[in-house]
């Protein structure tokens, strides 16, 4: 069953519709052109990508916890910001309408359920319209270099000590991990390659196992060997048990989950999918 209400998958395709159609035919930008920068709309892409998690998990507290930054960050990406540069300005500020309609009606007290869930599901899509209309590569800042998402590990003392790197394939259901020491950018954590990556998902009390795929080598996706001295930061599931991993297929898949192994853990976090495009495919 699809997640979104009727009025709001019109309203998507509409709204993605009229994006192709109106960079059909304009100037493309030169090589020499600077790139667009509005930083305001990239800080709100973020908390929009959240929200709209947790709307897809039906966590009323954890959105109306996030509300007042979210007011906040959303109010910011206006015409008063919007950078001179932007490639299609005439459809920017229609899309700024839409956005500030959407962020206006998050701000109102006692939204049903229903209300509430839509409305934050509607942030990202049009946030991702945005940074088509003005011309600016969407890239996620919690996005890792290999194309999943990047959460923080704690350690016992609550204080974060490393970087998780989680990619959920949509199309097989497969998942990849990649542990760094400290923040982003830091050098591979490597652990002993009998370590197991405790998955679980609490609402459901499910549990997968990340491993690695063999003792000498582990390789990655793209063939590169990731053991050093009987240690690495790479961990897979299914890998090459049998463990069914049907159930975490789709690009629409979301739930909360912790990551967590012996004195480490995520905390409470959701997990979504990297999306695989068919070729040709516009990814908005």
């Amino acid at each position: 069953m699809n997640r979104f209400p009727v009025w709001f998958r019109q309203w998507r395709t509409l709204l993605f519709s009229s994006v192709l159609v109106a960079g059909c035919g304009g100037t493309p930008p030169t090589a020499e052109a600077p790139p667009v920068v509005w930083p305001e709309l990239s800080a709100f892409d973020e908390i929009a990508y959240r929200a709209e998690g947790l709307a897809m998990v039906k966590d009323r507290d954890g959105l109306l916890s996030i509300r007042a930054s979210l007011l906040e960050a959303g109010w910011a990406v206006s015409f008063m910001t919007m950078p001179e540069d932007v490639a299609n300005a005439a459809l920017v500020h229609e899309l700024l309408g839409d956005l500030t309609s959407l962020v206006n009606g998050f701000a109102k007290a006692d939204l049903p359920d229903e209300s509430l869930f839509a409305l934050a599901e509607g942030l990202h899509p049009v946030v991702e319209a945005l940074f088509e209309a003005a011309g600016m590569p969407h890239v996620h800042a919690n996005e890792g270099p290999n194309d999943g998402w990047l959460h923080p590990i704690f350690g016992p003392d609550g204080t974060q000590v490393g970087t998780a790197e989680i990619k959920l394939h949509d199309d097989a259901g497969d998942l990849e991990v990649w542990l760094t020491e400290g923040g982003h950018g830091g050098a591979p954590w490597e652990l002993p390659v009998a370590t197991v990556l405790r998955l679980e998902f609490p609402e459901t009390g499910r549990r997968v196992d990340l491993a690695v795929r063999d003792e000498l080598e582990n390789r990655d996706e793209n063939g590169a060997a990731t053991v050093r001295d009987g240690a690495t930061n790479y961990f897979v599931f299914p890998g090459e048990t049998d463990a069914d991993a049907s159930w975490l297929m789709g690009e629409d898949f979301a739930a909360k989950a912790v990551l967590s192994w012996e004195g480490a853990t995520s905390g409470e976090f959701v997990l979504r999918p990297h999306v695989h495009h068919e070729e040709g495919e516009e990814e908005l």
